[in-house]
C-alpha cells in the first residue's frame, strides 16, 4: 500500500488502543507511539500516546498539536521498515524543521511490532476494569500504566442530568444514568428507576464517581447509603445547604458515620456562580475531574 504524503491532524483521544485494535482487525499495519521521556516541560504528560494506521489515520496526542502530523508520517515510515525505535523531537533533535514552542525535548517510542496477545490483554483489562501495564526494556526500562476508565454514575432527573452526561462523555468518561424521568429516557440511554432498588450498586467501584442530580430527593438516602459503603472516589449531590443538612441527618439516622458523611460534596459542583443546567453541569464535571486526577496521580 502506498502511504499518503500528508495525513490529517489526529483526532484527540486519551485511550487509543481500541482504535489500534480495530485497524489491525481491518488488516492494516499499525504503530503505537508513546511519550517515554521528557527533557524540560511538556504540554502532554509522560505516557501520552498516539495510534497510527498505515493508511494515515491517527488518534491521540503527544505534543498538544505541534508535531502530530510529523509523528504520524514518521510512524508510517517506521511501519514500512518494520522496526521499533525511539526518537527525540524538539530541543536537541536532529529534526530542525520541527519546533516545539515549549522548548522541551520529547522522547517518543515507535512500536510497530506490538504483539497481538499484549494488545488483547490490555484491552481485556480495560473491559474488566483492572489496572494493566505495558513494559518496554530500554536502557532505562519504561512502564506505561493503564488505569480503568473513569466512570460516572448519574442518578437523578431533569436537564442537568442530560447536560452532565453529555459533557462527561466528551472527556472519555463512561456514563451510567439511573432516572425516573421519562424525558431523560427519551433522549439518553439510561436505566429506569421506579425506586432505589433499581439502582445497580455494582457500578460503584474505586474508579467511579456518583453524582445525584435529583430535585425530588425521595430516592437519595438509600442510593447514597450504598455509595458510602463502597470505594467510589467521589460522591456529590444537588441541593441547597439546608437540603444537604437534612440529607446528612437522614443518612446519620441510617447509621452513616461522620467520616462517611464528610465524603459527600453538597451542594455538588465548584462554586463558579452557575445558574443554568449546562453551567451547573460544567461546575459538577470540573469537580469530578479534579477528584479523578487526584485519584490517579496520588
Amino acid at each position: 500500500m502506498n502511504a499518503p504524503l500528508l495525513v490529517d491532524a489526529p483526532v484527540y483521544k486519551d485511550f487509543v488502543l481500541e482504535d489500534l485494535k480495530r485497524w489491525r482487525d481491518e488488516g492494516l499495519r499499525t504503530a503505537l507511539l508513546t511519550l517515554v521521556a521528557v527533557e524540560g516541560r511538556s504540554p502532554r504528560p509522560l505516557g501520552s500516546q498516539m495510534a497510527v494506521a498505515e493508511d494515515g489515520r491517527a488518534v491521540g496526542a503527544i505534543t498538544g498539536g505541534c508535531a502530530e502530523r510529523a509523528l504520524a508520517l514518521d510512524a508510517m515510515a517506521a511501519m514500512a521498515r518494520g522496526e521499533n525505535h525511539t526518537e527525540l523531537y524538539g530541543e536537541g533533535s536532529r529534526f530542525k524543521d520541527i519546533v516545539l514552542p515549549c522548548g522541551s525535548g520529547l522522547h517518543v517510542h515507535f512500536d510497530v511490532n506490538l504483539p497481538d496477545e499484549t494488545l488483547d490483554a490490555l484491552l481485556a483489562a480495560r473491559r474488566d476494569r483492572r489496572v494493566a501495564e505495558l513494559r518496554y526494556d530500554f536502557d532505562k526500562p519504561y512502564v506505561r500504566t493503564y488505569v480503568p476508565q473513569c466512570r460516572l454514575a448519574v442518578v437523578g432527573q431533569g436537564p442537568i442530568t442530560v447536560a452532565l452526561a453529555q459533557m462527561a462523555a466528551l472527556t472519555e468518561i463512561a456514563v451510567d444514568i439511573f432516572t425516573p424521568d421519562r424525558a431523560v429516557l427519551r433522549v439518553m440511554q439510561a436505566t429506569l428507576m421506579t425506586g432505589p432498588e433499581d439502582f445497580d450498586a455494582g457500578v460503584l467501584d474505586n474508579w467511579t464517581a456518583l453524582a445525584m442530580t435529583f430535585h425530588d430527593h425521595t430516592y437519595e438516602a438509600e442510593v447514597l447509603r450504598r455509595a458510602l459503603n463502597s470505594g467510589v472516589f467521589f460522591i456529590g449531590a444537588l441541593g441547597s445547604r439546608p437540603v444537604h443538612e437534612r440529607r446528612l441527618e437522614a443518612l446519620a439516622a441510617m447509621g452513616a458515620t461522620g467520616e462517611q458523611l464528610a465524603r459527600i460534596h453538597g451542594p455538588i459542583g465548584l462554586d463558579i456562580g452557575a445558574r443554568t443546567p449546562p453551567e451547573i453541569a460544567v461546575a459538577v464535571l470540573a469537580q469530578i475531574v479534579s477528584a479523578w486526577r487526584r485519584t490517579v496521580t496520588g
